[in-house]
């Protein structure tokens, strides 16, 4: 991840440019990073719907009246859907089959309430990722993801930042 927002930085400083949607939407693996971020921690993690109508999904029948919970963390870590579900793996998004639009993947909802804001969502995280890591380095402490009733961290995530004592190219480099 600081690898690939450390050559964006360069590029940008070396030919004095501004940055674009473009450039922070080109960093393949700061993508796949935002993704898998929000397959295993996503600040929604079920909505209610409410059945207008008697509805059939497979062989079950959902009364006309009765509410039904989607739960997006359920569909997220499902072993059918993501191999070891638990596991942060950024390189998943890599491999044939898994889209960032499918059924399976729904930070942002899906199909008609699909979010407005997903691009400009994705653009923010990726923006501040970027500056997060070409100008800091931090150490967090262990902590634990709680899901109900939303996606927080049991302790706060407590996390320690300072900015790089001197160029992080080279400290990169040097690693």
């Amino acid at each position: 991840l600081q690898e690939e927002n450390l050559e964006l930085k360069q590029l940008k400083v070396s030919c004095c440019e501004d940055y674009s949607w473009t450039h922070y939407m080109s960093l393949p693996f700061t993508q796949n990073v935002i993704s898998e971020t929000l397959r295993l921690a996503n600040i929604i993690n079920a909505v209610w719907r409410k059945a207008l109508k008697d509805v059939k999904i497979k062989w079950h029948l959902i009364p006309k009246g009765w509410c039904v919970l989607a739960s997006f963390t359920s569909v997220h870590m499902d072993e059918e859907n993501y191999e070891n579900p638990y596991n942060f793996d950024p390189s998943r998004w890599q491999k044939a089959g898994v889209a960032v639009t499918s059924s399976t993947f729904t930070p942002f909802g899906g199909g008609q309430r699909l979010c407005p804001g997903l691009e400009l969502s994705r653009l923010e995280i990726s923006i501040f990722l970027h500056h997060l890591v070409t100008t800091y380095r931090w150490v967090a402490e262990r902590d634990e993801i709680v899901y109900l009733p939303t996606v927080k961290m049991k302790n706060k995530l407590p996390i320690n930042i300072m900015p790089f004592e001197q160029n992080p190219l080279i400290q990169t480099r040097q690693n």
